[in-house]
């Protein structure tokens, strides 16, 4: 083998010999890997090209499960990420020099580089400690500031956002985008909250998260107008030229649209995933492990947040990986895959226990290998 097939080969046997719990991936069943391996990803998909004809009724079939799937009038497909999305979103309603508004990183927001594109971060106010947006204040911001653009995004969110209050009180001022990056498979399976029917006139974000299909992205909403200045960006146009994708590459839009449709067969996942996350916090809070937003039920999402300082939660993530257990080094734990795999309530006991038997210093190789076998179990 290459030196690629090798390295290759490593990474499939260490994801398979684990359990993920990295709250932005997920997993990816065979017939969605299939499409991402197929004739497909050579090919382009406009009509300018022979031979085309199929791959252009895969995008529109896949739009169209979008669109029943999310209740929504338009959906874009050709996004390649979740970031360009939000790229998408910044440039058809705002100009250089304008100031968007959106959560600091600080407070868990996705740490856009507007500053790149010439915009100017307008900060909402919010709490860094609970992630909370003081309605209010955004409102005071928004409107004082004449921020035609509101981004509610974010990498950490363990509850809905106050959508329909930002929504009311800044209707008219600013277009409100709301980037369910981390949620749109809970907001599918209408488990979290409807960002559409509270107030946002644009969903937008990653197709890899809870949403189990290929890294990607999705654009919705139900304007007209919104969708013009949106495909403009996304699609190949050769009369005004090209914007931000010229091939969407059409073996992800094919894995999506297989992924969209097992999800349209698979309503209760959303919900599953929510159970498990819940179940998981309070299975590691009985064994005394810290969990945050205890006095809010520690979550409503498919991210628990682990109350550690820096140094201990890098340490916990190096030590949980010796034992077969992927989490991220800021201690956000996600029970999205887990749960695809086909994982219940009764299993965050065991996975909490593990959790708990390595913070408490077990030495994590003596776990691995009752880790890799509890694994098994739900490989394919």
């Amino acid at each position: 083998m290459s030196k690629i097939e090798t390295l290759l080969d490593k990474h499939s046997k260490l994801r398979s010999s684990g359990i993920n719990m990295i709250a932005s991936e997920n997993f990816l069943s065979q017939a969605v890997k299939n499409a991402l391996a197929s004739d497909l990803a050579g090919r382009y998909h406009s009509s300018w090209y022979g031979g085309s004809k199929f791959a252009v009724e895969i995008i529109s079939e896949t739009e169209r499960l979008a669109r029943e799937i999310f209740r929504v009038k338009h959906a874009i497909v050709t996004s390649l990420s979740g970031n360009m999305c939000d790229l998408a979103v910044v440039f058809a309603f705002s100009e250089p020099g304008d100031k968007v508004a959106m959560i600091p990183f600080q407070a868990g927001g996705y740490p856009l580089g507007l500053e790149k594109f010439h915009r100017k971060l307008l900060p909402l106010p919010a709490d860094n400690r609970t992630f909370q947006l003081d309605v209010q204040g955004v409102k005071n911001v928004v409107l004082s500031e004449k921020s035609l653009l509101t981004i509610l995004g974010a990498s950490y969110i363990p509850f809905p956002h106050p959508v329909n209050e930002i929504t009311t009180g800044i209707k008219g001022t600013s277009i409100c985008a709301y980037d369910g990056s981390h949620v749109l498979g809970l907001i599918a399976c209408r488990a979290f909250q409807d960002p559409i029917r509270e107030g946002a006139e644009v969903l937008m974000g990653s197709t890899h998260k809870s949403l189990y299909g290929p890294q990607g992205g999705i654009v919705l909403t139900n304007s007209d107008s919104h969708e013009k200045k949106l495909r403009r960006m996304l699609d190949f146009d050769l009369d005004e030229g090209i914007g931000l994708v010229d091939n969407p590459h059409m073996n992800r839009i094919a894995a999506l649209g297989l992924a969209l449709e097992e999800l349209s067969k698979d309503t209760d996942y959303g919900h599953r995933v929510v159970k498990n996350s819940k179940a998981l916090a309070h299975a590691l809070d009985n064994l005394g492990v810290p969990i945050k937003f205890k006095d809010r039920g520690f979550t409503e999402s498919h991210q628990i947040f682990l109350d550690l300082d820096e140094k201990e939660a890098v340490m916990l993530c190096k030590d949980l990986e010796k034992a077969g257990i992927f989490i991220d080094i800021a201690a956000r734990i996600g029970v999205t895959e887990v749960t695809h795999k086909g994982m219940e309530i009764s299993d965050m006991e065991f996975i909490a226990g593990v959790i708990s038997d390595v913070l408490n210093g077990k030495n994590p190789k003596n776990i691995k290998s009752e880790v890799k076998a509890f694994s098994k179990k739900f490989s394919e």
